[in-house]
This record gives C-alpha cells, sequence and structure tokens, in this order.
C-alpha cells in the first residue's frame, strides 16, 4: 500500500473507532493514564460572491467567484489535565476577494499557491488553574473580540474585515502571533482576563500591491520591542467563557443561555514605525527612511459589548456591538513608502477608527427535522487615515441575510447575505488585470454571498 493509502487507512480508522470528547467536536482518541487525549477536527467554508464590478475591459461587469474559503485540519492534545498542545493548519482556493472593500486581490485559481496548507495556529497549553492559564507559541491575539471570534461561528457570513492588528498581510500576523498569552477566570467565571507579550512589528514586510501588480517591500522595524496586549471582561448574567475557554463565539444559538459581557482591551508597542520614509529613488518597490531618530509607537484600544437572550418560546436574540481606536501617531502623513501606507501606518489594518453593530433573531419555528432559521443585519463605519492611497477615507458597510443551522447546531450551516459597501471619497478598486489600464472611481459597491460551512 502506498504512504498515501496509509495515511488515509489511519485516518479513517481514527475517525470510526474513537469516541468523541464533547458534542459537535471531532473524533478523539483516549492514551495514557492520566486522562490524555487527542482530538481531531475538520472545518471547511465554502464560498460563493456575485459582485457588481470587477469583469470585462472596462472593469464594470458583474463576476462571480467560487473558493474555499477556508479548509482547516485542528490536532488538540493533553497529556493529562494540565499540559498539552495545539496546532491548526488551514487552506483555502481562489481567495480573490479582498474583504476590506478594494475589491479582487490578485488571481491565485492558475498558481500553485492557489491550494497552500499553512500553519495558523501552534502552541503550548498549560490550563495551571481557573486564575491562570498559559498558551505559549503562535496563537490570537487577545485584542478585540471579533479576532478571538470563532471564525467558523460569525453572526454575519464573515467577521469584521477592519478589526485586526498592523504589521503583516498574513493571519498569521495580523490575527495571530507568536507570543506568550496568560488567561484566566475569577468570580466563578464572571470575569475573564487575558495578557499577553507578543512578537509584534518586525523587520519588513512585502505587499502585493494589486493596481499595478508590482511587489513593494516596507520599511524594517526601528527596533526589535515587544508587544503588549492586555483584555479584561465581565459577564453581568451567565459567564460566557470557561476556565479552559480562550475565545468566544459569534453567535451560541441560545445554547448557552442569558449572556450579556461587556469587555475593554489596549495594545502597545513602542518605537513600532519610522515616521518618515519614501519610496527609494534608486529602486522605487523598496522604502528608503529619511530620519532614523525619529520613529511612533502603536497604541490600539477597543470596548465592546455581546448580547445574547433565549426565550421560552424557542427564539432566540444575539446582539453585539464594538468600538476600536488604532493609533501611530499620524504617521500616515509622512512615511509614504507604498508598502508603509499599504500594510504598517495606515491602510486596512493600520491607523483607524470605527465602530460595528450586528443583530440577529432565532426564529421560534424548525425548518426540516432540526433546523434553526436565523436573520441577521450588521452595519459598520470607519474612520481610515489612509487606504487605496485615498487619506482621510470613511467606509460604510452595511449586510442583511440569514443562517440556517440544518441539524439545529453549528455542524452545518448555510448563510445568504447582501451587502453593501460606501466610500465618502471615491476610490479606485477593482481587478489588477484591467486596473493598470483602467484608472475608474466607485463610491461603493455590491456583494451577494451565498455560503456553507461544515464543523465536525
Amino acid at each position: 500500500m502506498s504512504k498515501k493509502g496509509i495515511v488515509l487507512s489511519v485516518f479513517l480508522f481514527l475517525s470510526v473507532f474513537c469516541l468523541s470528547k464533547q458534542a459537535n467536536a471531532g473524533p478523539a482518541i483516549d492514551f495514557g493514564d492520566n486522562g490524555g487525549y487527542l482530538q481531531i477536527d475538520v472545518k471547511f467554508q465554502g464560498i460563493l460572491d456575485h459582485t457588481d464590478f470587477g469583469a470585462g475591459t472596462d472593469n464594470n461587469k458583474s463576476r462571480n467567484d467560487l473558493y474555499l474559503r477556508r479548509a482547516r485540519l485542528v490536532f488538540t492534545g493533553m497529556f493529562n489535565d494540565t499540559w498539552g498542545a495545539k496546532f491548526q493548519t488551514c487552506g483555502g482556493t481562489s481567495a480573490t476577494r479582498n474583504l476590506g472593500g478594494g475589491g479582487y486581490e490578485l488571481a491565485k485559481s492558475n498558481t500553485k499557491a492557489n491550494s497552500q496548507i499553512r500553519l495558523v495556529d501552534g502552541y503550548l497549553i498549560g490550563m495551571l488553574s481557573d486564575q491562570f492559564n498559559l498558551k505559549v507559541g503562535l496563537t490570537k491575539i487577545p485584542l478585540t473580540r471579533a479576532n478571538l471570534d470563532e471564525c467558523f461561528s460569525p453572526l454575519s457570513t464573515e467577521r469584521s474585515a477592519f478589526v485586526y492588528s498592523p504589521f503583516g498581510t498574513d493571519a498569521t500576523k495580523n490575527s495571530r502571533d507568536m507570543g506568550i498569552v496568560v488567561h484566566g477566570n475569577f468570580f466563578e467565571n464572571q470575569m475573564k482576563y487575558w495578557l499577553a507579550v507578543m512578537e509584534g512589528r518586525e523587520g519588513s514586510t512585502s505587499y502585493e500591491n494589486t493596481f499595478v501588480d508590482k511587489t513593494f517591500k516596507s520599511s524594517a522595524a526601528p527596533r526589535s520591542y515587544l508587544e503588549y496586549v492586555g483584555r479584561v471582561h465581565w459577564s453581568f448574567l451567565k459567564p460566557e467563557t470557561g476556565p479552559s475557554g480562550s475565545g468566544y463565539m459569534g453567535t451560541y444559538l441560545g445554547r448557552k443561555g442569558k449572556i450579556l459581557t461587556i469587555g475593554a482591551a489596549a495594545a502597545y508597542q513602542p518605537e513600532a514605525a519610522y515616521k518618515y520614509t519614501k519610496a527609494d529613488p534608486n529602486n522605487p518597490l523598496d522604502a528608503v527612511v529619511l530620519n532614523k531618530n525619529d520613529t511612533v509607537d502603536y497604541k490600539a484600544y477597543t470596548t465592546d459589548i455581546f448580547f445574547e437572550y433565549p426565550f421560552d418560546n424557542g427564539g432566540v436574540v444575539t446582539a453585539t456591538a464594538l468600538y476600536l481606536h488604532a493609533d501611530l501617531d499620524d504617521a500616515y502623513k509622512t512615511a509614504l513608502a507604498p508598502a508603509d501606507q499599504a500594510t504598517i501606518v495606515a491602510g486596512l489594518l493600520g491607523q483607524k477608527e470605527g465602530w460595528y453593530t450586528k443583530l440577529g433573531y432565532i426564529l421560534p419555528v424548525t425548518v426540516g427535522p432540526k433546523g434553526k432559521l436565523q436573520p441577521f443585519g450588521r452595519y459598520e463605519h470607519w474612520n481610515m487615515a489612509s487606504i487605496f492611497n485615498v487619506k482621510n477615507q470613511h467606509i460604510d458597510q452595511f449586510g442583511v441575510g440569514a443562517n440556517y443551522f440544518v441539524m439545529g447546531n453549528d455542524s452545518v450551516r448555510f448563510s445568504l447575505e447582501y451587502q453593501r459597501t460606501d466610500f465618502d471619497k471615491k476610490t479606485m478598486i477593482g481587478d489588477y488585470m484591467d486596473m493598470s489600464k483602467n484608472h475608474k472611481l466607485y463610491d461603493g459597491y455590491d456583494v451577494y454571498t451565498a455560503m456553507f460551512m461544515v464543523v465536525f
């Protein structure tokens, strides 16, 4: 038998004969005399988008994109009740949509990078007590509630695109980072805290400019200081997370009971970027630093609220809101190197201020044998320092849609959403194939999304 056949046979054996540790979790195998186990979770998310621009020689024809947004294999192993480890892989195909409102990235369907599998989580677990637990390695940055939301349980079809950290173009830098995270609970799990020391800004980054089909390099980090993050929340009704829980869900479908949680967090890294940069005259794709002694700090703070209330008739209200302010001392006005503007001091992940609110309601009816139907709506408003070469841009985005949970839980889900994005100042958006030729300005665009999720 080939190696591929052996691996497949072992996986099927574990899937069939191993017992699940908890509801809606993947297969698990017990080992050792101290309660050790290895759990395997498999998760898929597929998306079909219809957008009112992005095709044709004039960029004004609608287009359809069908792609695998996320494909994940998760391994969680515990030696005993205290020590363990987790790693998670993620892959995707033809993910050309730029969720930040800029249209489409480079089409990847004809390259080998289209279906690469990469590591997005990999960390040591130390469950030492209710009040003190450890995660050491590549893990989520515990700043915004939205980033800590499980990405396979958003209330809408996707989490907000504006809630992540700067310093990179990949999820392993702007959503996760290498570091040490301490978290725990007090007052019968009503209060939860996170304290993190993360790697933060390091070295330089590359930025693919889809409008001119070129890759730019940012300036280097001025100093190798660490980033510090702190977060706390208080649950006024039932605790939202237990001793081992390190994150949230966008909707619990009423299974946790009545929840009202208010959270706040802050992040800080000194000397995170140079204040004065420009394109290198000898190589315009690289950044050059004009004053090496003038730097800016990265500071961010956020507040959020989550409310869920199941009624006796079976209906469930879910409501949430978040505010985020990220500051780099207005360096977007003077750090003008293209990659610095797009990935460090400005762009989708740099200096910004804004908020969102979301509302959902599970209808008090059963659709099919166990199905639950959840209409939802959301609204976002963001003041961007600079994005797509437009300074002081205001972006408004709203969406309406519905989720259908086939089995009454989050194991199998289908969703539909209409999304509208409006720009205060007209901007260039589109596919890189025509953006280098057609400089059409848009004041907004529409996206219709159909999505499925499978978690087991």
